[in-house]
């Protein structure tokens, strides 16, 4: 036990004070400042722009002045001709004015803007000016107040999220395939950049004791086994702490931030599928603990540490292909998507992003994980006594030939 805690303790060690792995730690705490930079800059750049309202026609401009806003624009009441308005906006003591004309039932209008003012989004004044419009000739026909009602009354329009399972349908609420969605893809993401990085590292690790005088003597006076696992352990360790200063980093950032990114606005953990986030942690771990012991495995079967970086093309490319896979998975639900959402290596990125979607239920994707726990553990006893047989080799034959070989006899 003393030996595997020694080659655990080894591993975080090394690790955590290597310049990449801090990086890689608090970059989350670096893009949350960014974003409040950013923030902090766009509140102090993009203020609400202060517009006159002129018109020949004082009721139809107090009536625009008394509409509501909604925070578009601040109107300066005190400004009412247009030579004023135009010299105030030469002073820059505005940033536009608009000039209403009327004559008879006919209504025009003209916004004058400084190119160097706070830009106006002018639909909501366009909005108001036609909403006027309309009741003051409404008025002019004749039409009641609740003939004047039913004329503004909007149309009613809902939007039903349904997924078909066996011909029977499951509805969805209206909110909820999307926050599916942002948790799922953002799950999916932290596996792939999670993969991308600890692979590196735990095969450069099991790799390391090839050429190394002091690791060749740690590795002759402890077990493999004890080795194996205890490398395993650190990077998990290594990967638990990172996922703490990624969650704490992500929370701080949706409890401040998420004003500033419009997908985010209206996010809401409470519109996530019940269930969702328990398979997706779980996910999570078996696809990054699949892809980690795999890497060393082969971390250990390599002659040099130069070769670690070929040895590991394959299964880079196989995360990355899986990846880029769960953004098809999306619009489509074909054989091959549902045949590789239970495939090791690729349900980590497919099977939550199409149970997100609606294409598949939740017993469905129990089963994939079951599937993925199988290949979990059957990968790490191969992966161990892969590692037993190879960790001091040097030799450049067939090493997988060496190892079906070794097991027969």
């Amino acid at each position: 036990m003393n030996k595997f805690m020694v080659v655990t303790r080894q591993v975080i060690r090394k690790n955590i004070k290597s310049p990449a792995y801090l990086f890689s730690l608090f970059f989350p705490v670096l893009i949350i400042a960014f974003i409040a930079l950013f923030a902090f800059i766009s509140n102090q750049t993009n203020q609400t722009p202060k517009i006159a309202i002129t018109s020949n026609n004082a009721t139809l401009r107090s009536a625009l002045i008394a509409t509501p806003s909604h925070g578009d624009y601040k109107v300066n009441r005190s400004i009412s001709t247009k030579t004023v308005a135009e010299k105030r906006l030469s002073h820059e003591k505005i940033d536009g004015y608009l000039n209403v004309t009327t004559k008879k039932s006919h209504v025009s209008a003209i916004y004058r803007q400084r190119t160097n003012g706070n830009s106006l989004d002018t639909d909501t004044l366009k909005n108001n000016l036609n909403t006027l419009k309309l009741r003051q000739i409404a008025q002019q026909l004749g039409l009641t107040s609740q003939q004047l009602q039913q004329l503004f009354e909007p149309a009613t329009y809902k939007t039903q999220n349904v997924a078909y399972q066996n011909g029977v349908v499951r509805r969805q609420k209206s909110n909820q395939q999307g926050a599916n969605l942002v948790v799922a893809f953002t799950v999916t993401f932290l596996i792939y950049m999670f993969i991308a990085m600890y692979t590196s590292i735990i095969a450069q690790e099991t790799a390391k004791a090839k050429g190394s005088p002091f690791m060749e003597i740690l590795v002759r006076s402890v077990s493999p086994v004890t080795q194996f696992f205890g490398k395993i352990t650190g990077m998990l360790a290594l990967i638990v702490l990172q996922v703490v200063i990624t969650g704490i980093a992500g929370l701080i950032g949706m409890r401040y931030f998420n004003h500033n990114i419009s997908f985010l606005g209206n996010f809401s953990f409470s519109q996530i599928q019940p269930g969702m986030i328990i398979v997706l942690v779980v996910y999570f771990i078996l696809g990054v603990m699949l892809y980690t012991v795999i890497a060393a495995m082969l971390g250990s079967m390599v002659t040099r540490q130069e070769e670690v970086s070929q040895a590991l093309s394959p299964l880079t490319t196989i995360g990355m292909l899986a990846y880029i896979a769960s953004f098809v998975a999306v619009n489509s639900n074909g054989l091959l998507i549902r045949i590789g959402s239970y495939v090791p290596f690729l349900s980590q990125s497919l099977m939550p992003v199409r149970y997100a979607v609606g294409n598949a239920s939740l017993s469905e994707m129990w089963l994939s994980v079951a599937i993925s726990t199988v290949a979990l553990v059957l990968m790490t006893w191969l992966a161990c006594r892969v590692y037993q047989h190879h960790v001091l080799d040097y030799s450049t034959r067939k090493k997988w030939y060496q190892f079906f070989r070794r097991q027969k006899s």
